[in-house]
This record gives structure tokens, sequence and C-alpha cells, in this order.
């Protein structure tokens, strides 16, 4: 990723079993996204009731290009509301990327949403793990400051876990990438 790299962040929450929220994932990505290699799918691993997103999506694509593929243009488009809830979280700008995902294939990733106001990264730096990917709110209206990855070996994510929820303003889950293979497009674990 490049300085003009926005990465849009779209939270879902579903009560679809995952092989039924991919079939109706890849037909509306099918219709919605030109190109999906530049999409991460990611689904939670948390048990259900400490996870408030089941998929998190990162569309990443220039900032002169960006735009959000998943607003809703057309209703028959948008899934319907009682199956997938889709949360905007907004376009964010990398501020510092130690991970290209291909180095952390057998590390856990933390996905952490921190709440507007919070300026104080030096707690999230300081904490133990093998990367970590900072998203900068881009635009003034995202739901959160920050968006952050952590990468950590799978036994320690646990307790790495428990340390962010216990900050104030954090949302924080472990997520996995998710393979999508019954489209001619595909939606693969990393960029």
């Amino acid at each position: 990723m490049n300085k003009d790299t926005i990465v849009q962040f779209i939270c879902i929450t579903s009560i679809l079993e995952p092989e039924e929220f991919m079939d109706m994932w890849e037909s509306y990505a099918d219709l919605r996204v030109d190109d999906t290699t530049n999409i991460l799918l990611q689904e939670g691993v948390t048990e259900k009731n400490g996870n408030r997103f089941n998929y998190v999506i990162q569309h990443k694509s220039s900032a002169a290009d960006f735009r959000f593929a998943f607003m809703k243009e057309r209703s028959r488009m948008h899934p319907p509301e009682q199956k997938a809830r889709i949360k905007l979280a907004g376009g964010y700008h990398p501020v510092q990327l130690q991970s290209t995902y291909n180095n952390v294939k057998e590390d856990a990733r933390i996905v952490v949403f921190v709440a507007q106001g919070e300026t104080e990264l030096e707690f999230y730096r300081t904490q133990s793990f093998h990367y970590l990917n900072i998203y900068e709110a881009y635009f003034e209206n995202c739901a959160y400051s920050y968006v952050m990855e952590f990468f950590v070996r799978k036994q320690e994510a646990p307790e790495l876990l428990a340390q962010l929820k216990h900050r104030h303003g954090v949302e924080a889950a472990i997520y996995k990438g998710c393979r999508v293979s019954h489209s001619s497009k595909k939606v693969t674990a990393g960029y």
C-alpha cells in the first residue's frame, strides 16, 4: 500500500451460518464490486457473545478512486436487514503497516476499533505482538478514530485481546481471513 491508499472498513453482523453468509456475500460482492482482489473478508472467531461483528471487510483503493463500494444504491442489492446488518466504519489511511499479510499466516489477527477521541497510541504500540498495522480516520465522519490489526502468536491472542478489551472505547475481536470459492471472482485471505 502506498501513502495515497484509503482502506474502507465495513462491519457486518449476521444471524446466518457461515456457509449461508458466504453465499449471500458472493452474490452481493459480484454485483457491487468491480475488483475483489482489493477486498479482504474476515470472519470473527471470538465467541459470539464477545464479538460485536461477525465479519469485517477491508476494501482498499486509492484516495482519488475512493468510493463506498457497499452503499445502498438499489435496495434489491442490499442484503436483507433481518439477515445481515452493515455498518460502514469509514475510510482510513494507513499510518503504520508492518504486516504484508503474507508474513503472518501462522499468527492470530486481532482487529481493534478505537473510539473517537482516543489519541494515546503509545499504549497500543507497547503491547506484545509480531506486527501492528494502524489505520487513522481519513474522513471526519468515520465511526472510529483508528482501526488496528495486531498479529500475534495464537496462544498469546486471548491475553492480548483481554488487555485491549479493558481499554475504554475499544472494540476488539479475533478474526481470520475467509476464502470465497463459489464465485468466478475470488476474495482471498490477503491483499
